[in-house]
C-alpha cells in the first residue's frame, strides 16, 4: 500500500510542482462519477380518502446498471404530498431510505449513496393525498478508482493510521474532510465548500480492494444545507468555511445528536503535537477511509498553524487537533511536506473571521480563586475551567487526572441553593442562567475526598434576544432559548405559515437573565412553523421546521 503511495507521488511530483505557484497546495481528493440517463416514471395515484389509515403501496420498480461501484439516484420532479413518500431499498444490502415530501425537497431531490449496481423504488401514498407521483430522470454513477493524486507524506513513510472519530465525516461529492463542533455546525476548508457538497457521511466503511470507495447506510448520511455554507478560499491562513446539514432523513436525528461527539474549539497556537484525521486518499481499502496521524508543531503562527503530520489529498477540511487535550485549533487546508522536508499548513482559531463563523461562544474562564471544604488545599486537585457556551451557561472540563465527578449547586439571588446536578468529566453544558453557582469538584484517591467550592458570577444580557431553536428541523420537540434583560411578562407563541397561532409556549412573568422552553408539536403537522417572543414594546420571530 505505501509503495503504490510512493510511485503516485514520484509519478506526480513535477506536475505537481508545475501547476502550483508555492510549495503549499490545496488538498481535496474529487470522487470520481459521472451521470447516466434512466428514465423511470411512476404515473399518478391517489389516497383512498379514509383519515387515519395508513399508506399504501401503489407502485414499485428498479434501477438497474451495469458494473458499477455505487449509485445516487435523481428526481425530475416529484409530489408526495403531506403523508406519502418513497422508500429507496438496496437490492445487495439490508439498507433503504425513506423520504418523504420535506426530506426529498432538503435532499435537493436526490438520494443517498447506495453501493451496487441496482435499488429498488417503492411508492407509498397517503390516504388524503392526490396526485401523488416520482419520475427518475438520471442517476450518479460511481467510477472504479485508477489512481491516487499526489500526497503529501511527511518524511519517507506514510504513518497514518485506521481511526474512528465519531466527530469527524467524509464530504462529498468534493472529496474532503468536515467535523462537527459544540453548535451542531460542521467546519471544513474554504476551497472544500466553494466546490460541489452535497453530502456528509458517518461510520465510513472499507473501500473495495482496488480502491474505490463505498458509503455508509442512508442513516448515517446528511444532505447539506448549502444555504448555510459561509467560507473563504484564500490561501494558507485564510482558507476555511462553515455550514450545517438538515436532519438524517431516517432517525430524524441531527449529526451531533447521532454521533454524540464534538470537538471543542480553542484559540492555541502552542500545541507541541498536532494530530490530523480525515479521509485522505490511499491504496487499497484504506483510500479515503478515517486515518490519523500525529506529528510536532512546525512553528504556528498568527492564522496559520503549521506541522509535520502525514496528509493526503482527501484530507483538506480536517481538524486540527491538539494531541494532548483533543481540543480542535483550527482546520486543516493545504498540504507542504515532502520526503526531505517542509509542512502541512491549516487555518487556526486565531483568524477573527473564522472565530466569529464558528459562533462557538466559547470564552474561557479560569476558575482560579476558591475555598476549601471538608479538607485543606490537596497538591494532586487541579483547578476546573469553566466554559462559557453562547452567553447561555457553561461547559465544564476536567483538568485533573484523579477527578471522577462534578457536583454543580445552583445558587438563586438571596444565596438559597436551588438545585444539585452531577456531571461527568467533561463538556457537560450547564445552563445556569444569570446567576451565581457553585461548582464543587469531588476527587478520589483511595479513602480520601476532597471538594472545592468556587462562586461565580454571571452578567445579565443587556438586551432581549431569540435564539435559533435546537435541534432544527425537528420531531416532535425542540428547545427554543431567549434572553430577557430585567423582569418582565414575557409570551412566546407558535404561528403556522399563514400566520395563525397554533400553541402557546409560555406567557407570564420572568426574571432577568437566559431562558430556555422546551416546545412539543406532537398536536402539530409537518411544516414551517414561526416561533414569536413578546414582551412589553419588544417582538422577534423565527423560523423552525417540524418533520414527522
Amino acid at each position: 500500500m505505501k509503495s503504490s503511495l510512493q510511485f503516485f507521488k514520484s509519478a506526480l511530483l513535477l506536475f505537481a510542482v508545475f501547476i502550483l505557484s508555492s510549495e503549499s497546495y490545496s488538498q481535496p481528493a474529487e470522487i470520481p462519477s459521472h451521470v447516466e440517463p434512466f428514465v423511470l416514471e411512476s404515473g399518478f395515484y391517489n389516497g383512498n380518502g379514509v383519515m387515519g389509515s395508513s399508506a399504501v403501496k401503489v407502485f414499485s420498480g428498479m434501477v438497474q446498471l451495469h458494473n458499477v461501484p455505487w449509485l445516487q439516484l435523481h428526481f425530475s420532479d416529484a409530489n408526495l404530498g403531506n403523508e406519502s413518500y418513497v422508500m429507496i431499498k438496496s437490492s445487495i444490502y439490508d439498507v433503504a431510505q425513506r423520504l418523504d415530501g420535506i426530506s426529498i425537497q432538503q435532499w435537493n431531490y436526490f438520494s443517498a449513496f447506495f453501493n451496487g449496481s441496482e435499488v429498488e423504488i417503492e411508492l407509498f401514498v397517503g390516504a388524503m393525498d392526490n396526485n401523488i407521483f416520482i419520475n427518475i430522470d438520471e442517476v450518479v454513477v460511481g467510477e472504479w478508482a485508477t489512481s491516487a493524486p499526489y500526497s503529501s507524506i511527511c518524511g519517507p513513510t506514510d504513518d497514518r493510521t485506521a481511526s474512528n472519530d465519531p466527530a469527524t465525516s467524509r464530504l462529498l461529492n468534493v472529496g474532503c474532510t468536515s467535523w462537527i463542533i459544540p453548535n451542531g455546525k460542521f467546519v471544513s476548508a474554504g476551497h472544500c465548500l466553494a466546490s460541489s457538497t452535497n453530502v456528509v457521511e458517518f461510520n465510513v466503511p472499507l473501500s473495495l480492494p482496488n480502491g474505490t470507495i463505498q458509503h455508509p447506510g442512508p442513516e448515517d448520511q446528511y444532505s447539506v444545507d448549502v444555504s448555510t455554507k459561509i467560507y473563504v478560499n484564500g490561501g494558507v491562513g485564510n482558507d476555511w468555511g462553515v455550514f450545517e446539514v438538515f436532519p438524517n432523513s431516517i432517525t430524524g436525528l441531527m449529526p451531533k445528536a447521532a454521533q454524540n461527539a464534538y470537538f471543542t474549539l480553542v484559540q492555541d497556537l502552542s500545541p507541541d503535537s498536532i494530530r490530523i484525521t480525515g479521509y485522505g486518499v490511499d491504496g487499497g481499502t484504506a483510500n479515503q477511509t478515517q486515518q490519523t496521524h500525529v506529528g510536532p508543531n512546525w512553528g504556528s503562527s498568527g492564522t496559520t498553524m503549521r506541522y509535520q503530520t502525514d496528509t493526503q489529498g482527501g484530507n483538506s477540511g480536517s481538524p486540527v487537533i491538539d494531541e494532548l487535550t483533543h481540543y480542535a485549533t483550527g482546520v486543516h487546508t493545504h498540504g507542504g511536506c515532502n520526503s526531505s522536508g517542509g509542512n502541512n499548513n491549516g487555518t487556526s482559531f486565531f483568524l477573527t473571521a473564522f472565530w466569529a463563523a464558528v459562533d462557538s461562544g466559547i470564552i474561557p474562564v479560569e476558575l482560579t480563586s476558591f475555598t476549601a471544604v471538608g479538607y485543606e488545599d490537596y497538591a494532586e486537585i487541579s483547578w476546573i475551567t469553566a466554559t462559557e457556551t453562547n452567553n447561555a451557561g457553561f461547559s465544564l472540563e476536567r483538568k485533573s487526572t484523579n477527578s471522577n465527578w462534578i457536583e454543580v449547586a445552583f445558587i438563586n439571588g438571596n444565596g438559597t441553593t436551588t438545585e444539585t446536578k452531577a456531571y461527568n468529566y467533561v463538556d457537560e453544558q450547564l445552563n445556569v442562567g444569570a446567576h451565581s453557582y457553585r461548582i464543587k469538584q469531588i476527587d478520589y484517591d483511595g479513602t480520601f475526598t476532597y471538594s472545592k467550592l468556587v462562586e461565580v458570577d454571571i452578567t445579565a444580557p443587556d438586551n432581549y434576544a431569540l435564539f435559533q431553536n435546537y435541534p432544527n428541523p425537528f420531531n416532535p420537540s425542540t428547545t427554543i432559548k431567549f434572553s430577557v434583560p430585567a423582569e418582565a411578562v414575557v409570551q412566546l407563541n407558535i404561528f403556522n405559515a399563514i400566520g395563525e397561532k397554533v400553541d402557546e409556549v409560555f406567557n407570564g412573568t420572568l426574571n432577568a437573565g437566559y431562558h430556555e422552553m422546551i416546545f412539543d408539536a406532537s398536536a402539530l403537522t409537518s411544516g414551517i412553523y414561526f416561533y414569536r417572543l413578546e414582551s412589553n414594546e419588544f417582538v422577534i420571530s423565527k423560523k423552525m421546521m417540524l418533520i414527522k
